[in-house]
């Protein structure tokens, strides 16, 4: 009788995984369109090549690593069915990227001022990992998840150089949801 029951659930998973559930709202951008290229870092920086999807990641997802002269930063962007799956993997970064097993401690600096206008959720923070100096932004944008780290050094990225990045993040997120980026920023 479990068997039955196990294999019924299955079934409906299994029927269900193509469209059960709604899908994200239509987007006029590519998943690969929201990745920034090198030109908001420092000078000497080069895009490597776009991975989509990402391993580990929902199908709809893309990312790529920046080679700064001395360091990497990495970009990813995770698009989800819904705003609150987003929310979900945007808690989950929060507690798992920025805990201590992962380096840190982990804060803010004063040096960085900039906060995005349009996130849903936004959190930025620095602190050691693996003996190098990193900052890492997790964001939601409706349904979409963003992650971005970068390593942090006068010779690889300073506070202003991350400012103008995460701008340029903002400015293509923006873009893509047909919302307005304030000039506050």
């Amino acid at each position: 009788m479990r068997r039955v029951v196990f294999a019924g659930i299955l079934v409906i998973l299994w029927a269900c995984a193509g469209g059960c559930f709604p899908p994200p709202p239509p987007r006029d951008c590519s998943i690969e369109s929201l990745v920034v290229d090198e030109s908001p870092f420092p000078q000497g920086a080069v895009a490597g090549s776009i991975l989509s999807p990402l391993p580990q990641a929902p199908r709809e997802s893309a990312g790529r690593t920046i080679y700064l002269l001395k360091g990497i930063a990495n970009h990813d962007v995770h698009r989800y069915r819904s705003a609150s799956q987003a929310a979900r993997e945007f808690q989950r970064g929060r507690e798992l990227d920025f805990s201590l097993s992962m380096g840190g401690p982990w804060e803010t600096p004063d040096a960085l001022t900039y906060r995005s206008p349009i996130a849903n959720q936004y959190h930025v923070a620095c602190g050691l990992e693996h003996g190098i100096y990193m900052c890492t932004m997790i964001a939601q944008y409706e349904e979409y998840y963003i992650f971005f780290n970068a390593h942090m050094s006068p010779d690889a990225m300073t506070f202003q150089d991350l400012e103008r990045v995460l701008l340029a993040i903002d400015e293509r997120m923006a873009k893509c949801l047909g919302k307005p980026l304030s000039a506050t920023h």
